[in-house]
């Protein structure tokens, strides 16, 4: 697969796979935007992905693969779940167990080695992946701050209350 990639990809990629924007990638190549852009769609293109993050996830996977990179190297673009062995009788409790079928692997796309059939817990709420997670963690940190927020003019209001009571 990176055999496929043109030198100019490969770069644009490995700038991609830093968190950087098309317009950070292009002022450090200095190419327009647009043409970062069109690299990266026709790298998509050739990987068979469809957002930047999986690119990045398959370009990294495919460089793990070609030349054994370091643990610390690795992607960070990586699925938000945990494995845990399955204990005897264990298999399907919970609302956030995921069967080793259900899950796609965003790693190397591979499995990750086991002895026996792993159960996936979820890291974050599954409303917190997907097309609108942005939208819900930017929900849930506004909700969060919020009570925080009326928390602490509660508490900041009982004070003055009992401390005009105590005068």
């Amino acid at each position: 697969m990176l055999e496929e990639l043109t030198d100019k990809q490969r770069e644009v990629l490995d700038l991609l796979v830093l968190h950087k924007t098309s317009k950070q990638i292009a002022r450090d190549l200095d190419i327009s935007p647009h043409t970062v852009d069109q690299r990266i769609t026709a790298a998509r293109r050739k990987f068979g992905v469809e957002t930047r993050g999986e690119l990045a996830a398959a370009y990294m996977a495919a460089q793990a693969r070609s030349a054994d990179t370091a643990i610390y190297e690795r992607s960070v673009y990586q699925s938000s779940q945990v494995e845990s062995p399955v204990a005897a009788g264990d298999e399907g409790i919970g609302s956030n167990a995921v069967s080793a079928e259900d899950k796609v692997h965003a790693g190397s796309g591979e499995p990750p080695e086991s002895t026996g059939s792993p159960v996936y817990h979820r890291v974050v709420p599954e409303s917190f992946e997907g097309r609108y997670g942005y939208f819900w963690r930017l929900t849930a940190i506004v909700g969060f701050t919020l009570g925080l927020l009326i928390a602490t003019l509660l508490g900041l209001a009982i004070f003055g209350e009992l401390s005009e009571l105590l005068q």
